[in-house]
């Protein structure tokens, strides 16, 4: 008895190294970020949903979104009014309703360039720049992931207290932002599957 419990345990030692292979690949933040980062440009349609304290009713809008990488992001909101937010590297260009543009540097703003930031680095899988700006928590697996994102700078966290952002893969289905000042926002996102790659 005792001899079969010997060699039972030297045959467990001496297991093929393809069984200890057989084990998954270890998931988190890194291999999120590195998938995240093969998406070169990307089309989608958005539907948000914002709360606001000052609106009687949450404000719902519809639209698409444009991502190349590694640094220029298009909004453009068709319903209810139109509107156009352009990212380009550090330029923001934004044309409202009245057809009137705005141009501005990110640095010129640094609450939307928080934000904007944020978003930015996600799509890019820029883990260096996401960590330097935002307390960064990862849950879930690959094929459905959540970051929650919270401002390191006390500027910003005056302006947002955390961005969720949610996904599969390399994909992202939703983001939500928290304001410090209440207001809530909720978008999700059908990504163009012949567009993102």
């Amino acid at each position: 008895m005792r001899r079969r419990h010997v060699l039972q345990l030297i045959g467990l030692g001496l297991m093929p190294p393809a069984v200890a292979l057989a084990q998954p690949a270890p998931w988190g933040l890194p291999q999120l970020m590195q998938g995240l980062a093969q998406v070169k440009s990307a089309s989608a349609r958005f539907t948000e949903r914002k709360t606001m304290a000052v609106l009687n009713a949450p404000l719902v809008t519809t639209g698409t979104l444009t991502y190349a990488a590694p640094a220029m992001m298009q909004k453009i909101t068709l319903s209810p009014v139109p509107e156009r937010f352009v990212l380009d590297g550090q330029d923001i260009t934004m044309t409202g309703a009245d057809n009137q543009t705005h141009r501005f540097s990110l640095n010129q703003d640094p609450r939307i360039g928080g934000l904007t930031a944020g978003i930015l680095a996600t799509l890019a899988g820029d883990l260096p720049t996401l960590g330097r700006l935002y307390h960064v928590q990862v849950s879930g697996g690959p094929t459905n992931w959540q970051l929650v994102l919270q401002p390191k700078d006390a500027a910003l966290a005056q302006f947002i207290s955390w961005i969720r952002i949610a996904g599969a893969g390399n994909r992202i289905d939703a983001i939500d932002t928290q304001n410090a000042n209440g207001d809530h926002s909720e978008m999700t996102v059908v990504e163009d599957v012949s567009d993102a790659r």
